[in-house]
């Protein structure tokens, strides 16, 4: 009688348990830099993010709307995260496709939704904003310093990880 009670209980217990194996990590190489700076600036903010559920790809069918889409908006770390990009490329610079996947990173591993709030002046008060990879870009021709707005990206990037971070001196 014991022994059929250990086996039921294994067998309720294994059959409970979330199968965490099978996840795919597979991020192509001109992805991976932006992936890899997103948790660096997570751990310098004091989070803790470790990735290994991801797939990001090319996808021919996505709508020319967008510029890429998640599978997934929540935090839940037992799900495969599926980020897919449009294959015609709408970024520009290295600075706008960083934002374009802290963006979408936003949307699958920090559980964020679009935010279309503005601040004071008008800019987006987030980078959850939809439809603007250019909030900290810099210039994409050289035409004059009024174009580069590099000097956002730590307030774009503080606020990412804290929604609560302060309307910045800028945008007063």
């Amino acid at each position: 009688m014991l022994r059929k009670i250990l086996i039921a209980c294994l067998i309720l217990s294994l059959g409970c348990s979330k199968k965490t194996a099978g996840f795919v990590y597979n991020v192509p190489p001109e992805f991976e830099p932006h992936v890899q700076k997103f948790i660096t600036e997570a751990k310098t903010r004091g989070e803790s993010i470790s990735i290994d559920n991801l797939i990001i790809r090319y996808d021919s069918t996505l709508s020319l709307l967008y510029c890429a889409t998640s599978n997934v908006t929540s935090k839940q770390s037992d799900i495969q995260r599926i980020i897919l990009f449009n294959t015609h490329k709408c970024w520009q610079n290295s600075d706008q496709l960083e934002c374009l996947i802290f963006h979408e990173l936003g949307h699958c591993i920090l559980g964020r939704e679009h935010d279309s709030s503005l601040m004071p002046k008008g800019d987006a008060k987030t980078i959850m904003y939809p439809d603007d990879i250019a909030l900290y870009s810099s210039c994409v021709y050289n035409v004059g310093s009024n174009c580069d707005f590099l000097y956002r990206r730590s307030y774009y990037v503080d606020e990412l990880f804290n929604p609560s971070t302060p309307v910045p001196d800028w945008e007063k």
